[in-house]
């Protein structure tokens, strides 16, 4: 049976995961660049890739799938779960480029004379991590709209470590039963009333995506046989991969409600396929994709409102270039100068915290190529 995961005294390293992640965050880096959410340049209108979707629902996945593992094998070292030291690991690594990133917003929105549309009333949502609330009902703050799935990821922190921790003998029951109740729930509330309240919650909370994650880590964790031939297999990783990478082709053909849960079962192949010891096809665990991986949250968080300042200096300038050309060099202008940035975040300010985050670890992870 294959498993490539680099298992030392010292981290847990489970190959690919970084570049993924690398993935994950220039998808939805690139589906927003023309969304007029965040920025308009001139006489450039809409026109660009449809990868948010897909690209949010790895994040779901990759995250549901590492915390469960990474629970699992706390419990195999001290036969339970240190849920106040989960927290604060939790704490550390999201909140300060969260804070930092809403204060920024502020100042910029003072400063551009939009401070109106971020301190309201709804600002509490995204303070205390809620921000799927607006979201589900389209009346999010535009700047900051992006952290709804963000406030899902830590709600879903709120009860998952705990069933880990005191149902551990049943925990693939309890995974495989939550995530086929939240999915009744949502296709249920679509067919009876289309896109209703009840079925925008269930929709935008995606706790199903991480659970198909938690499913995934479960069932390789326990080394399960069907399982990992099945996933292992050289064959159904290729069709995965070509499924995924041409989903910017097909996939607006696929209605919203099942195309969430297709793409989520599409990486979790994914990402099984690079923990096979000779991953077939696509090896994401190079420096590239390792570097873009270790600062893929900070390029998440901070990406829109690079967006909306360079777009507003780039619409002032009149190019005339031709549409095509304007559109190659905005893309990659907007992904190098987010890229910067991020690794100036990650290197001068979340480092520290990272830091400080592993003295809080039961079971220490690294997402370096350097843990080989």
């Amino acid at each position: 049976m294959n498993q490539s995961v680099i298992s030392t005294k010292q981290a847990i390293h489970l190959p690919g995961l970084n570049g993924l992640r690398a993935l994950a965050a220039l998808s939805v880096l690139w589906g927003h660049v023309f969304q007029s959410t965040f920025g308009r340049w001139g006489n450039l209108h809409g026109g660009g890739f449809s990868l948010i979707i897909d690209g949010v629902t790895m994040f779901f996945v990759i995250s549901g799938f590492l915390i469960t593992y990474l629970l699992l094998n706390e419990l195999d070292r001290t036969e339970t779960v240190s849920i106040p030291r989960f927290y604060m690991r939790r704490i550390l690594r999201i909140w300060p480029i969260y804070y930092g990133y809403i204060i920024v917003a502020i100042i910029v929105s003072y400063i551009v004379g939009r401070h109106a549309d971020i301190i309201n009333q709804k600002l509490w949502y995204y303070l205390f991590f809620a921000a799927n609330i607006p979201f589900m009902t389209a009346n999010g703050i535009w700047v900051i709209v992006h952290f709804w799935s963000i406030g899902v990821e830590e709600q879903f922190y709120l009860f998952w470590p705990w069933l880990v921790k005191f149902g551990k003998k049943h925990i693939l029951k309890i995974a495989v039963s939550l995530c086929f109740l939240w999915l009744m729930c949502k296709y249920g509330t679509y067919l009876l009333s289309g896109k209703c309240v009840a079925y925008r919650f269930f929709s935008v909370t995606r706790f199903d995506c991480m659970m198909v994650g938690a499913i995934g880590a479960i069932l390789y964790h326990r080394k399960n046989k069907l399982f990992c031939n099945l996933f292992f297999n050289r064959y159904v990783s290729l069709i995965a991969w070509m499924l995924l990478l041409t989903s910017q082709f097909y996939g607006s053909n696929i209605p919203a409600p099942f195309r969430i849960q297709y793409v989520a079962v599409i990486s979790l192949f994914v990402i099984m396929s690079q923990l096979n010891e000779k991953p077939f096809l696509i090896n994401l665990e190079n420096r590239l994709f390792d570097f873009v991986g270790n600062i893929s949250y900070g390029i998440y968080v901070i990406h829109p409102i690079l967006i909306f300042v360079f777009s507003r200096w780039y619409s002032q300038l009149g190019v005339t270039w031709p549409e095509l050309t304007q559109r190659i060099v905005i893309y990659v202008f907007i992904t190098l100068i987010t890229i910067v940035l991020a690794y100036i975040s990650y290197r001068f300010y979340e480092k520290p915290f990272l830091n400080l985050k592993r003295k809080f670890a039961v079971v220490q992870s690294s997402n370096s190529l350097d843990a080989k």
